[in-house]
């Protein structure tokens, strides 16, 4: 868990220093909402971390981890949202081309990651309350949902913080965008945004059980 921390932290270094690079080549261009995305994916992992920490210590309030699986909840969709921010890149002379996309697969790239360990954490935590089948189907169901809160972010310009600020008028339109008669693009979005998510999740969650697989030749 340690490892995996630390080389998430060691990515978004290396992605906020290719940020500070490209500031100081001379180019100011309104790419700092990397950092604040990037910051928002840092959310549900640190929620989540707080939440598998509660529950492997058999911590019985129940007001901190609803508290944390709250924030995770809300916070989750802005990991994988940073995947959307590809529509950001363009050429912006003098910065090489290339090295704009360096710069902003870093930062998709370290968001991914991190909302997947957080999503995998929670998945053990409910493996380990109530099986492996209602694991997954909790891993299938958050990413279908994150992929419908990217929508509402990405294109309706929604922030988590708007559920907590009014929860029962975010519930209600949330419903009426979610309608795919009132809306297909939304159905459309969601379910392709499902499908790579699941599949980028799929690849994860094997490396994590490599251990099981892999063996040292022996001399």
């Amino acid at each position: 868990m340690r490892t995996a921390v630390l080389a998430l932290l060691l990515a978004s270094a290396l992605s906020c220093g290719l940020l500070v690079v490209r500031r100081y080549c001379g180019d100011r261009a309104g790419l700092g909402l990397f950092v604040w995305n990037l910051f928002l994916a840092w959310v549900p992992l640190g929620a989540a971390l707080v939440f598998y920490g509660l529950a492997a210590n058999r911590n019985r309030r129940w007001l901190p981890r609803f508290g944390a699986g709250l924030v995770w909840f809300l916070f989750f969709p802005n990991a994988p949202y940073i995947v959307t921010d590809l529509v950001h890149l363009h050429p912006r002379p003098p910065v090489p081309y290339w090295y704009d996309i360096i710069l902003i697969v870093a930062f998709v790239q370290t968001g991914l990651f991190v909302g997947y360990l957080s999503l995998y954490l929670m998945q053990e935590v409910v493996r380990a309350w109530l099986g492996r089948w209602c694991g997954w189907a909790f891993a299938l169901g958050m990413l279908a949902l994150g992929g419908f809160g990217i929508y509402l972010g990405r294109f309706l310009r929604w922030n988590s913080w708007d559920a907590l600020l009014d929860p029962l008028d975010t519930i209600r339109h949330a419903a009426r965008v979610a309608n795919p008669w009132n809306n297909p693009q939304s159905l459309a979005f969601s379910a392709t945004f499902f499908g790579f998510s699941l599949v980028c999740y799929l690849i994860v969650y094997s490396f994590t059980h490599l251990h099981g697989w892999v063996r040292p030749a022996e001399k």
